[in-house]
């Protein structure tokens, strides 16, 4: 806890911080790509699945957009949305005003496909959960909110997606 007046909250001792890193840093990718490979579906690789998110997250998107959001080239895009869209998780619909623009939107079965995937995780994290004595989830649930507001008050203010890649460099 800071108090009010202080520009910032004091830091912890190193070896706390290096051990608090440790942990926040201890997930294993190996394991998250071997879930990833026996998903309703077939294997779903990191673009496939970051392409859901985004969806997800922004909702139907015109190629060009998608393409910048996920850091690629409008034709490795449409390669992706392609694949995607053969599994029937994504499709293309015309945009009603201009005929010319396809926006990428989820299907009922990528939709689905989140859906799985929160519910796995959260029920994962129950399971975590019910494992910890009363004590110990509410000294988690402590640090989690104050890494939450840390977390709001040093990015409140970056844009929640990136510029558009066509402004010059300030």
């Amino acid at each position: 806890m800071y108090y009010e007046g202080q520009t910032s909250p004091p830091m912890p001792a190193p070896d706390l911080r290096q051990s608090l890193i440790d942990e926040l840093t201890s997930v294993m990718p190996e394991r998250h790509l071997h879930q990833m490979r026996h998903w309703p579906g077939g294997r779903m690789s990191l673009v496939h699945l970051n392409v859901l998110f985004v969806l997800s997250g922004e909702g139907p998107l015109p190629m060009n957009r998608l393409a910048e959001l996920l850091d690629v080239s409008q034709a490795s895009a449409t390669g992706i949305v392609d694949r995607m869209e053969q599994r029937g998780l994504v499709a293309r619909k015309r945009d009603a005003e201009d005929r010319r623009v396809i926006h990428v939107v989820l299907t009922p079965q990528g939709e689905g496909l989140i859906a799985t995937v929160a519910s796995e995780r959260r029920d994962k994290l129950v399971r975590l959960l019910d494992a910890l004595s009363d004590d110990d989830a509410a000294a988690l649930l402590q640090g989690m909110r104050a890494m939450r507001q840390a977390r709001e008050a040093l990015f409140h203010n970056l844009p929640s997606t990136p510029p558009d890649s066509s402004e010059a460099p300030r």
